[in-house]
């Protein structure tokens, strides 16, 4: 089957019509060709029954919103601020790594939170000056219509909290693979490295992370200057035994 140029599907809306391609320009040199396919009677009523009330039944209003709201909707916001926050932790952790050839416990700890810190005050910013524009799909309502809403700061900061969430738990994975490090040195040195890892410890300083993350957003939203990184390392130092071994792990290379 095939769906010509000048065979556009026609839009009613009262007494007056519009073309789809009249409404959006940038449409208007596409071709459409779909292959041709073989339904049964069943099949073919089927499919006139799911393309009732859908696209070709969007009104014209409807259609030049959805082409201003297009390129503001995301899709997934959290994952887009978790890339962000880790596009920031590559670029200082190869200057860190430039300046000192390795990166320590500390400096890890220090770069997660920045990243917290500066797109926290990104959003901060974004929603006072009002340049914050974005936009999630609320999904379709019962004339099959697409929702969606703006974004307000509270939500934005939510989604900010569940993407520091997923950084914070890599540190569960950072500390095994310093952990099998470890047990491999050893092997091969015959030389005790660092004591025993207690069990749990990665999860244990991922949920530092968090917390300190969540007292920083607190203080901030009170008007007082935090630093989130202090915070995280003054946390972990609340157990000095913990703290030394897991700097000790991260020191081995």
């Amino acid at each position: 089957m095939r769906v010509e140029e000048n065979k556009a599907a026609v839009y009613e809306k009262s007494s007056h019509s519009r073309t789809i391609k009249e409404a959006m320009p940038e449409l208007r040199d596409i071709q459409i060709r779909v292959d041709s396919v073989a339904l049964s009677r069943e099949g073919q009523a089927a499919l006139r029954g799911q393309g009732q009330g859908t696209f070709w039944q969007i009104d014209l209003d409807g259609i030049l919103q959805m082409r201003d709201i297009w390129p503001k909707l995301s899709m997934d916001l959290s994952y887009e601020m978790m890339r962000d926050m880790q596009t920031d932790m590559r670029k200082t952790s190869e200057e860190t790594i430039k300046s000192k050839g390795y990166e320590s416990l500390d400096d890890r700890i220090t770069k997660q939170m920045n990243a917290y810190a500066r797109q926290y005050e990104a959003l901060q910013r974004g929603h006072a000056d009002g340049t914050r524009d974005v936009y999630v799909s609320d999904g379709r309502d019962e004339n099959g219509k697409e929702q969606y809403h703006k974004v307000t700061l509270e939500e934005d900061l939510k989604y900010l909290d569940e993407a520091f969430g997923r950084i914070a738990d890599d540190m569960v994975l950072a500390t095994s693979s310093q952990e099998n490090l470890r047990q491999s040195k050893e092997y091969f040195s015959g030389q005790k490295l660092t004591a025993p890892l207690p069990g749990g410890s990665g999860q244990r300083l991922a949920d530092t992370l968090k917390r300190a993350a969540s007292a920083y957003a607190q203080q901030r939203q009170k008007g007082n200057p935090a630093n989130a990184a202090r915070m995280a390392l003054n946390a972990l130092d609340e157990d000095r035994s913990f703290s030394n071994t897991m700097r000790k792990l991260f020191s081995v290379r």
